[in-house]
């Protein structure tokens, strides 16, 4: 028996709130850093090249960590993996704050990193399991919440941390974390019952799997930082070129691995469903060109416009506007029978062209032609959010739904770190500024997303007044119609 099927309104409604706090903080600590960076580094020492070490010390860690995540909630529940995660974050937080020096601060957002891994994954799979599609209308509803929350995180961050910047000091942007994730971790410890699957594996524990995973995303990620760093922009670069080649090759090994064991950490029949791998491409793709844009733009403002670390962050707010109204028109959509694969494709096609705009953005370009822009982008990236999730929580079985909903997450996450290593790249020349940059990496990304989502099978997921078609595909991993 399911005990979140009959958990009633009382402890669902605050045990829902809790988990969508955590994935807000998740997206949150992965941003606000953004426009404080400049204060840090004078602050604590160091240089430029700190900027992209100090984003990828918490994406690496976050990122790593998801499919370990996914897969054991799976097996052994979710709400004792997210506890655990979320105190991790919150230590990780208490020595970003207390961080004297530039090396103390990479290694605590590592850490902090480390647990912002279940943040997101495990609040996004415990809300699908508190509203099942037993409750579609309730479904929808949430997946919009949370889509909310991480662009509320995600352009928020840097607007957050510009008001920090200049008026508290950066070091409130971890010191927040402390009293919002303790009343989150006390919510869902008192309310949320544990739940663990009805069959317990009887393999062994995929040690070597795991090791094999995890160093490869490790070395992969770092790979891409390095490329960021890298002045001359060489993939050939003897650092870059070795961490890529040596993730990808791990990678390769653990295909063998998986295939032989009992119960792997990475289950590979996933992959031969082709709307699951087109999904996982699609958000990996969507990522690479809307990164640069929330990283970099922050940085055209205040260096080439002179604008504060406040002001550059609220310049930000079309395209937080975009990304909620293209969310919460996304969900609409779905809740009338519109097709899945349209809507998302509606999504990509605008991504391109706001990133295609940004080519002419220069230190004379109108404020409100920029704000256009950034809007156009938002409505692009919003679809992707919602969207993406639900549809890739609705093509697998349920027993692998914290799977799936961790490697979607993990997709998003190398995308952005890919778009942000290539953004950078170009950026370190000198004949490329940041609008250019920004358009180069997004246009691509953009066609190759809309390519991905044409071989997605025509999702139609159920809403109250409609049932699943005959031939749509069904959340238990059946084929629908292609």
């Amino acid at each position: 028996m399911n005990p979140y099927e009959d958990l009633r309104p009382r402890r669902r409604n605050p045990a829902t709130a809790a988990l969508l706090g955590c994935a807000f903080l998740a997206v949150l600590d992965g941003t606000v850093v953004g426009t404080a960076l400049p204060r840090i580094v004078r602050q604590i020492g160091g240089s430029g090249t700190w900027y992209v070490w100090l984003v990828t010390a918490y994406l690496l860690t976050s990122s790593v960590s998801v499919p370990v995540y996914g897969r054991f909630s799976d097996l052994y529940g979710r709400r004792r993996l997210l506890l655990g995660g979320l105190a991790v974050f919150l230590v990780g937080s208490t020595a970003c704050a207390l961080a004297a020096t530039m090396p103390v601060l990479l290694a605590s957002r590592a850490v902090q990193g480390l647990g912002a891994g279940a943040l997101l994954t495990l609040g996004m799979a415990l809300i699908r399991d508190l509203h099942p599609p037993s409750r579609p209308q309730g479904l929808i509803r949430m997946q919009t919440a949370l889509a909310t929350m991480m662009v509320l995180g995600m352009v928020g961050g840097p607007i957050l941390g510009g008001l920090l910047a200049d008026h508290a000091g950066w070091r409130w942007a971890f010191w927040l974390n402390l009293p919002f994730g303790l009343v989150a971790w006390l919510l869902i410890a008192l309310l949320l019952p544990g739940h663990r699957p009805a069959a317990a594996p009887s393999g062994r524990l995929d040690a070597a799997g795991i090791l094999l995973l995890t160093s490869g995303l490790g070395l992969v990620l770092i790979g891409l930082s390095l490329k960021g760093n890298t002045a001359d922009g060489r993939w050939s670069d003897p650092a870059v070129g070795g961490c890529l080649l040596g993730g990808l090759t791990l990678l390769a090994l653990l295909v063998p691995v998986e295939r032989r064991a009992a119960v792997p950490v990475l289950p590979l029949r996933l992959f031969h469903d082709r709307t699951y791998s087109a999904l996982l491409a699609a958000g990996l793709l969507f990522q690479v060109a809307a990164m640069p844009v929330g990283i970099l733009l922050p940085l055209y403002f205040q260096q080439q416009r002179d604008y504060s670390a406040t002001a550059s962050g609220l310049l930000l707010l079309p395209l937080l506007i975009g990304m909620t109204v293209g969310n919460r028109l996304t969900a609409a959509a779905v809740t009338r029978g519109r097709q899945v694969r349209s809507v998302l494709l509606t999504g990509a096609a605008l991504l391109t062209a706001g990133t295609a705009g940004l080519l002419a953005l220069g230190s004379s370009t109108p404020l409100p032609l920029t704000s256009v822009l950034l809007l156009t982008v938002g409505l692009g990236t919003g679809p992707a959010m919602g969207g993406l999730t639900i549809a890739t929580q609705s093509c697998v079985p349920p027993a692998d739904m914290g799977t799936a909903t961790a490697g979607s997450a993990l997709a998003k996450q190398i995308g952005g770190a890919f778009g942000l290593a290539c953004a950078q790249s170009l950026l370190a020349r000198s004949d490329t500024a940041v609008g250019p940059t920004i358009a180069w990496t997004g246009v691509p990304a953009g066609l190759l997303a809309a390519g991905a989502l044409l071989l997605v099978r025509d999702l139609t997921l159920a809403t109250p007044n409609r049932p699943l078609s005959e031939g749509s595909p069904r959340p238990t991993g059946q084929k629908g119609r292609v």
